[in-house]
Order: C-alpha cells, then sequence, then structure tokens
C-alpha cells in the first residue's frame, strides 16, 4: 500500500487468490517507465491456501478410495500426484513472474503473434513478492464474449490461440497450461486479445515432444501402426490391452488429429470433436492397464481448452498449415 493506491473491492478473482485494480504512487519507477498514477492489476493470494493443500487433497483421496467412486482405470494416486504438484507450483507467485516474462518474451518475439495482436502484459517486478503478484492493468473482457462479433475475427482469433497452443507445446516446448477462457482478455475496441495467468506453466523435454509429435502426425495422417507403436513407445500403452480399448485409443486418437486431417478450414462447432473424443473415456476408465504419461495430463487439458474455445467462438478455420508449422522447425523430422 506504501506503492500502490489499491482499491479495496477486488474486480476480479484467480484459482488461488483475488485481483484489485491500483494505480502506483509517486516511487522511483520513471526509469522503468511506469508513471505515478500508472493502472496496475494486484493479484493477491488468499491466506493459507499453500498450506492446506497437502491436507485437503489427502482428505479428497480418502473419501473418494472409501467410497469406491473412483474405477481402476483413472489410476487415482497418479492424478492427485498431479494436482498436488500442480497447486504447490502455483503458490508461488515469484515463480508466476518468471513464467510470465518468458511468455512475454516469447510472444513479442513471434510475427505471427505479434500481427494476430497478442500481447502478455508487462510484469511490474519490483512491486512482486511470493504472495503478490503487479502487473500492468489492461482493458478486456473474457475471450468467448468474442462470439457477438463477424465470423471473420472469430476465426482469426481461433485459429491464432491453435497456433499458440501449437508454439507452446512443439517450438518452446514451454506450456502455459490452464486453459480456463478468463486466462484470454479481449478487448473489442483495439482488437487484441492479452494472455494473463501463468502460475500453471510447465516446460516438456524434446523426447517426450518429439514422440508426441510423432503420435499428431499419425492421427491427423490415421496411420494406425505408427500410432500404435508410438503410443506403446511412450506409455499410453503396454501393448497387451484388449481390442476394445486399443479401438477406443485410435479412435479418440483419430478424433484429436481430425482438424489436422486436410488443409479445408474445419468447424469445430459441427463437428462436435470434444464430445466425440470423451465418448471413449468410459472405456479407459474400465480396461486402461496402465497411467499415460505425467506430462498428458496437462497437456490434454490444454488440447481439450483450446478446442472448445474453438467451439465456442463457432470457429471454421485451416489447421493443416499449422502442424505442418511444427513439423518444418523439426527438420529434418524423423521418428524418435
Amino acid at each position: 500500500r506504501e506503492k500502490v493506491d489499491l482499491e479495496e473491492r477486488p474486480f476480479a478473482a484467480a484459482s488461488i487468490g483475488q485481483v484489485h485494480r491500483g494505480r502506483l504512487k509517486e516511487g522511483n519507477h520513471a526509469e522503468r517507465g511506469w508513471k505515478e498514477g500508472k493502472r496496475v492489476a494486484v493479484k493477491v493470494q488468499y491466506p493459507g491456501v499453500s498450506d492446506s493443500i497437502e491436507s485437503d487433497l489427502s482428505n479428497l483421496t480418502m473419501l473418494v478410495k472409501a467410497t469406491g467412486l473412483a474405477p481402476p482405470g483413472l489410476f487415482l494416486e497418479n492424478v492427485i500426484r498431479v494436482g498436488r504438484e500442480e497447486l504447490k507450483v502455483e503458490c508461488d507467485y515469484r515463480r508466476e513472474v518468471e513464467n510470465q516474462k518468458r511468455f512475454r518474451s516469447l510472444i513479442s518475439s513471434d510475427a505471427g503473434l505479434v500481427a494476430d495482436r497478442f500481447r502478455v502484459p508487462e510484469v511490474i517486478e519490483d512491486l512482486c513478492t511470493d504472495k503478490i503478484l503487479v502487473t500492468e492493468y489492461v482493458h478486456g473482457g473474457t475471450i468467448d464474449k468474442v462470439v457477438d462479433l463477424d465470423a471473420s475475427e472469430r476465426n482469426r482469433i481461433g485459429r491464432a490461440i491453435l497456433r499458440l497452443t501449437m508454439l507452446e507445446l512443439f517450438v518452446w516446448r514451454f506450456m502455459q497450461t490452464d486453459p480456463n477462457w478468463g486466462n484470454f482478455l479481449y478487448d473489442v475496441r483495439t482488437r487484441t486479445t492479452y494472455l494473463i495467468d501463468f502460475g500453471a506453466a510447465r516446460e516438456y523435454d524434446e523426447e517426450f515432444v518429439r514422440g508426441y509429435l510423432n503420435i499428431v502426425v499419425a492421427n491427423a495422417n490415421k496411420d494406425e501402426e505408427t500410432l500404435m507403436k508410438e503410443s506403446v513407445r511412450m506409455g499410453f500403452l503396454t501393448g497387451e490391452e484388449n481390442g476394445v480399448m486399443m479401438e477406443a485409443h485410435k479412435m479418440s486418437g483419430f478424433c484429436l488429429g481430425e482438424p489436422f486431417q486436410s488443409y479445408e478450414p474445419y468447424d469445430f462447432k459441427a463437428s462436435r470433436i470434444t464430445s466425440r473424443i470423451s465418448e471413449h473415456g468410459s472405456v479407459f476408465l474400465r480396461h486402461r492397464l496402465t497411467p499415460p504419461p505425467e506430462e498428458v495430463y496437462t497437456l490434454h487439458r490444454k488440447l481439450a481448452g483450446a478446442y472448445n474455445l474453438c467451439i465456442k467462438l463457432g470457429a471454421v478455420v485451416s489447421c493443416r498449415d499449422l502442424l505442418d508449422e511444427v513439423i518444418e522447425h523439426f527438420k529434418p523430422f524423423r521418428p524418435v
């Protein structure tokens, strides 16, 4: 409060905190280009959140096990472990500062995203702590409000978000894994999309990314042999699954790769793609013999979020060239 004139009432909620508007008070900010009165957004973590994660998740695990609600194919211990690690990371606002600075640099360095007016707000690092995050304040409503705009603008945004997702995974190997629509703010006046909230971000090693790209390409080409071979090699399958499970794995994969099968515009809303993928979930829960690689828990959540956003926008866009772009990055493209 000595450095920021803070509004008492929060204007937004974060996953583990709340966000206040404020203005910088007089101080030594000129060398960074921050003038007195500059509007800022201040995210404040709820007290005690980080301390309660372990006990809350332990209680949840005991409850689910006691009631028998978790089918064996869910591999509950893995889900809880990944969730615990992610929540602990999200509580570290110092780490989020570094994530946001990194994404700001990556996005501002990509000509395509700059042309599509994608931006990450600047962090005012001097005012941040492990429980407080201060950034420049940006105008905009949540991205789902774009549904009221013309088709060309909705298609532009949907395609840009898909391209961003592909870059995060296959080129940067650093992904913001929270697909919440509230993490995309759209300013109707300038047609700028602001990306916020980088607490949930992770890196992927090159070996995993190359293997996963092989699977995506196999899905896009409906190459069953490569899909199954790579799925066993990467640990999605053991190779001992029954025919029902193998068929569900193949069909959900081909469905996931459907937007990339052709250079023709893909109608996400008409395709019902996420509903069709989820239809195979019950088979996985009954017949899966091994948990998927740890990386995919957050990765598939992000991919589903990108697809769902395109459905919400009613986006009809060509996607195969987006896959070509990331394949080009890996040239000479080769199976792992």
